[in-house]
């Protein structure tokens, strides 16, 4: 009963939207042109062909990928206004990339107009900070190591009144024949991005920017993540490599809990 699922199951080719549905769009359809479509909000048949979240998952057929790969493909949408139009009207949306984020900042948005001013929001993945701790000091937040058991830092940050967002390979993923495959999928082949990364972490004044950021940095790998993260003001990021290794942001370095 959703309005993304009503959406998703509408066959006009121009479908109204609610206001939070088009500010999301609104957001997606910017990262899929900052990300060269590597971040794409209509992969909706890729994300549902893998069921990571089956009790047994499994690698597709490489046929099924194919044909879902050719249903995914954010350049036959064009927002106009509260009315999304479709060059292709059986693309589906997949707003998982950036919900989370956006459900974040509403809810800091609430807390805040409620007269709220130390707060901590924790999403699983995404962290939102209100102020900082009742005693005035920065909220500790730990960057969580990789395949390492839940609870396990591999660097802690002191963040005031900002949010943590972090995409990792460790989640949602399963091995077959010793090969990992992980949820974040590249649009253009339909498997799994493989970049050298485990995770990235982005610091951000919004959680839907950090949401959006963590997995078009994973996409594009570190040389290239990282010169969009550094071209981009008041936004930071913390690399993890395949190897566990940290590489940082410019300026990133300043929120290291010392």
């Amino acid at each position: 009963s959703s309005a993304l699922y009503r959406l998703n199951h509408d066959t006009a080719t121009s479908r109204p939207l609610t206001r939070p549905l088009q500010e999301l769009i609104t957001t997606g359809l910017s990262y899929y042109e900052h990300s060269g479509g590597l971040f794409d909000i209509t992969i909706a048949p890729l994300s549902e062909l893998w069921q990571f979240s089956s009790s047994s998952p499994a690698v597709p057929e490489e046929t099924t990928i194919r044909d879902a790969v050719s249903r995914v493909d954010a350049s036959k949408l064009r927002l106009d206004g509260d009315t999304l139009h479709y060059e292709n009207p059986d693309l589906q949306l997949d707003l998982g990339g950036i919900a989370k984020g956006y459900i974040a900042d509403r809810l800091k948005e609430y807390l805040v107009e409620q007269g709220v001013t130390s707060a901590l929001i924790d999403l699983g993945g995404n962290i939102l900070c209100i102020g900082s701790k009742p005693d005035g000091t920065p909220f500790r937040v730990g960057i969580r190591e990789p395949f390492a058991p839940q609870g396990t830092s591999i660097e802690v940050i002191a963040v005031e009144d900002l949010s943590v967002v972090t995409s990792g390979v460790y989640e949602r993923c399963f091995t077959e024949n010793d090969v990992l495959y992980h949820h974040l999928l590249d649009p253009k082949t339909g498997y799994p991005f493989r970049t050298g990364l485990n995770s990235v972490s982005i610091i951000s004044e919004t959680s839907v920017d950090g949401d959006a950021l963590s997995t078009v940095c994973f996409a594009l790998g570190i040389e290239k993540g990282m010169e969009l993260i550094n071209s981009m003001p008041d936004v930071y990021a913390i690399f993890v490599t395949e190897n566990n290794e940290l590489v940082y942001s410019e300026g990133m370095e300043a929120f290291v809990a010392k």
